[in-house]
């Protein structure tokens, strides 16, 4: 009977606890398909006990706290903890008689952090100030300050705790994530480890305006989403099924429904991306919030990397191919942050792992992450000689071919392949035509559509791109002829092109797409760009990255001249793909993706696409010699 109810409870939460995943310990959850990283280390308990409490932080202000510790741990017995910071509730309440069958960590998509109590770890999951059910209000969506301040008052929390041996480490998904990175700005000497996974490292570039072209479908229900939260409603957007076994976040033990009103109140008075973020046209606008908000402004951990580095800790950033521009994200976290023990894994996910979305093979999500985390951290906390520092440092997947590989360093070796643009298609050779054009008006109902990878709903089955010939009427379209051997592209394809056009702002949306033997065409990787942001400087003056540097400063500004050819080079977004022999390399260009970003083209635009042997257009391809590949199966 009880297995019975926790079934139907497991149906209708698949809303309320956002993404979450029931696991079976005694089965191998690692795709047959693919070698995945896998850690032999089987469960040392059977559960976890669950303790609630209200921890104050040094101004007061309470913050609502779920302890879980592994059943049956000894009196006396310490372990390690890991910290959980949310504003996604650390706890969904259930009504009775759920209540007490069940726990559930909501937003944790394909990672049950549940889990960590059976392999000898504390989980303390945490509602930030100003959500769920803690005291307080949040000045900004994101982190702010303050809010990175209470995670130091957190972790001495944790460490005066008689379970705890004084190693603590920290993770979570998406925004939770980011307070594992958020946290190491203080430098506490007892956060040893962070897995940050599906997380940002420059806001503007990564969730405000990626490519400089303002995010609303992210901004405006993001916003939605969660104020819903802290004013304890499950949002529109979950189950309907789930509010009929939920009363909304968990309460601490001993407190009521009363004493959660006086609190949601303090919520009243939280600030959100919507009305923070504006229509980020440039990084250094100015906002509602008071006269000096500008984006920039908001905590990104690129601004505190020397904080990062001088904290000490061991680093795994985690992402995945299709994660809207979070897989740029990690590989900016890796390459700025790495002292020779951090670690990169980009595999086949969309937002927070759910979902394998490889071309041709969009499924659920078959890799065990929580082993992967629980590896690192019995390397870091635990002290375990598991042959972690003797392993890739990292892992990445081959779409197409479907294999996983591994490197010690980022962008892996690859050769630089020019594919031009052409009156004809593409070639990968220059043209040689005095003057070639290729004209065409902006169709600004073109989109890739809510199930792309712009999508940040971890309740979604994932990435499921419509076969992309249908848009052939409506896009700029330049296809290679049948490639003779399969190419392997990994790394950062880069757009460079000569374009005229009729406006003196607007935006290009450029997709790499693999189009097989059938004529199906499959949306490989994409890239994004505001015209007014071209202006391309040396190198990013605060930190490193392996992409042309665009200010998205105002100072930087430049129109187009309408009357002739402009040059813009900018990436699309991080990659790797097999093309087989027998399938296409195919571009597509479009001038809005109408239900995911601003349209810049409020009374229509027009372009003219110069390819010719003065104005090469051309997008450059990271081709990987395929006799070198180290890992592949």
């Amino acid at each position: 009977m009880r297995k019975l109810i926790l079934v139907l409870v497991g149906v209708a939460l698949c809303t309320v606890g956002y993404s979450h995943v029931f696991t079976n310990p005694t089965s191998d959850s690692v795709s047959n398909e693919v070698s995945a990283p896998f850690y032999e280390r089987e469960m040392q308990y059977k559960g976890h006990k669950k303790t609630s409490y209200y921890v104050m932080m040094d101004d007061s202000i309470r913050l609502a706290v779920n302890v879980y510790l592994p059943k049956g741990l000894k009196k006396g017995e310490k372990i390690p903890a890991i910290l959980f910071q949310t504003r996604y509730w650390r706890g969904v309440g259930l009504k009775w008689p759920f209540s007490g069958l069940v726990d559930i960590v909501p937003h944790t998509a394909n990672f049950p952090v549940l889990e960590f109590p059976k392999y000898g770890y504390g989980l303390v999951t945490v509602d930030v100030r100003g959500s769920g059910a803690s005291e307080g209000n949040k000045t900004l969506t994101l982190c702010d300050i303050r809010e990175v301040l209470d995670s130091k008052n957190m972790i001495d929390w944790i460490v005066e705790q008689d379970w705890c041996d004084g190693n603590v480490g920290a993770t979570g998904v998406s925004y939770i994530g980011n307070t594992a990175m958020y946290a190491l700005y203080n430098q506490h000497p007892n956060l040893k480890a962070i897995v940050p996974t599906y997380s940002l490292w420059d806001i503007y570039d990564d969730v405000s305006a990626p490519g400089g072209i303002y995010f609303h479908q992210f901004i405006s229900q993001y916003g939605d989403f969660c104020e819903s939260l802290d004013q304890n409603i499950i949002p529109e957007s979950r189950n309907a099924r789930g509010k009929k076994l939920s009363y909304g976040v968990e309460r601490v033990k001993g407190y009521n429904k009363k004493d959660m009103v006086e609190i949601m109140n303090q919520h009243t008075c939280n600030h959100y991306h919507r009305t923070e973020g504006g229509t980020a046209a440039f990084m250094d606008d100015q906002f509602t919030l008071n006269g000096d908000f500008r984006v920039k402004d908001v905590m990104s951990p690129h601004q505190f990397a020397d904080k990062i580095r001088g904290s000490g800790a061991a680093i795994y950033s985690w992402s995945g191919w299709w994660d809207a521009a979070f897989s740029h994200a990690a590989i900016r976290q890796f390459i700025n942050l790495d002292d020779g023990r951090n670690r990169l894994r980009l595999g086949p996910w969309n937002h927070g792992g759910g979902a394998n979305v490889s071309p041709t093979m969009a499924k659920a999500s078959e890799f065990d992450d929580v082993k992967e985390v629980v590896r690192f951290f019995d390397f870091h906390l635990k002290g375990m000689d598991n042959g972690l520092d003797k392993s890739p440092r990292v892992y990445y997947y081959t779409m197409g071919e479907n294999v996983w590989k591994t490197s010690d360093v980022w962008p892996v070796a690859a050769e630089r392949k020019p594919l031009y643009l052409t009156s004809n298609g593409a070639d990968w050779n220059a043209s040689t035509d005095t003057e070639s054009i290729t004209s065409y008006t902006v169709d600004t109902t073109h989109t890739v559509g809510l199930n792309s990878r712009w999508s940040f709903d971890t309740n979604r089955t994932g990435i499921t791109y419509a076969n992309a010939s249908s848009e052939d009427s409506i896009t700029a379209v330049f296809t290679l002829a049948e490639l003779s051997e399969d190419m392997e592209i990994t790394g950062h394809p880069q757009v460079n092109i000569y374009l005229k056009s009729a406006t003196e702002d607007g935006s290009i949306f450029a997709y790499l797409e693999d189009v097989d033997e059938n004529g199906n065409v499959w949306k490989v990787t994409d890239g994004q760009f505001r015209f007014v942001h071209r202006k391309l400087h040396g190198t990013a003056p605060h930190y490193k990255d392996v992409v042309p540097y665009h200010s998205y400063l105002k100072v930087d500004a430049l129109p187009m001249d309408t009357s002739k050819a402009e040059f813009m080079s900018f990436e699309m977004l991080p990659t790797s793909h097999l093309f087989k022999t027998g399938h296409k390399i195919q571009i597509r260009l479009a001038g809005v993706d109408l239900e995911n970003f601003k349209n810049l083209y409020p009374n229509g635009g027009s372009w003219e696409i110069y390819h010719d042997a003065v104005h090469p257009t051309h997008v450059e391809l990271p081709v990987i010699d395929r006799r070198l590949i180290m890992g592949a199966n």
